[in-house]
């Protein structure tokens, strides 16, 4: 399992499916912005990185996309 797989940018889901289907058990470890993000506000969990941990463990860190803002 020297393989880790390349989530960054995915969905939350689907970036466990992949993890999953390489062969890892992983922990989700969720940053949150600076602000808090008001109720209401459309977001959505991608994953930014996977940090391999044992030989067959991992942890996936997720942040929230805020669709209402632009980058720049």
């Amino acid at each position: 399992m020297d393989h880790i797989p390349d989530i960054i940018g995915y969905p939350l889901d689907e970036a466990l499916r992949i993890c999953q289907a390489s062969g890892y058990e992983v922990e989700i470890m969720v940053t949150r912005p600076v602000k808090a993000i008001p109720e209401g506000n459309p977001t959505s969990p991608r994953a930014v990185s996977f940090n391999k941990v044992s030989k067959n463990r991992g942890v996936v860190i997720v942040v929230f996309e805020d669709r209402g803002r632009g980058g720049g």
